[in-house]
């Protein structure tokens, strides 16, 4: 009954010791999404300012598909946009000449990740 004891002891501090190396570690982000080119100032910024309420309402999952993030260990359901995004518009000039505008939409993001201390 002794040496059982010790087993199952022993076992549990193992178990304990592997999942006290593992953490999550937050990750931030910037990124820049480009709408589509509008034919003036106001449209471009009201495009980006729709992109930006879309990407503020949507899920934790679904914010993490839209900004394409790469991460085999991401807890998707942390992804967060934090405070300060905002939107500009930038002018370009086409091959042809023609003028036109493009909201660019600016975020800083942050998601966990499950790192084990041996990965660092």
């Amino acid at each position: 009954m002794k040496t059982l004891t010790s087993l199952v002891a022993a076992s549990v501090l193992l178990i304990g010791a592997s999942a006290a190396q593992a953490y999550d570690f937050e990750q931030q982000t910037k990124d820049t999404l480009t709408t589509e080119t509008a034919s003036s100032r106001a449209d471009a910024y009201q495009l980006g300012l729709n992109k930006l309420t879309q990407l503020q309402s949507a899920s934790p999952r679904q914010l993490f598909n839209e900004l394409d993030i790469f991460s085999l260990d991401a807890d998707k359901s942390s992804t967060r946009i934090k405070d300060g995004a905002y939107v500009t518009v930038q002018e370009r000039t086409a091959a042809n000449g023609k003028l036109g505008y493009v909201g660019l939409v600016n975020v800083d993001v942050s998601y966990n990740e499950d790192r084990d201390s041996d990965n660092d």
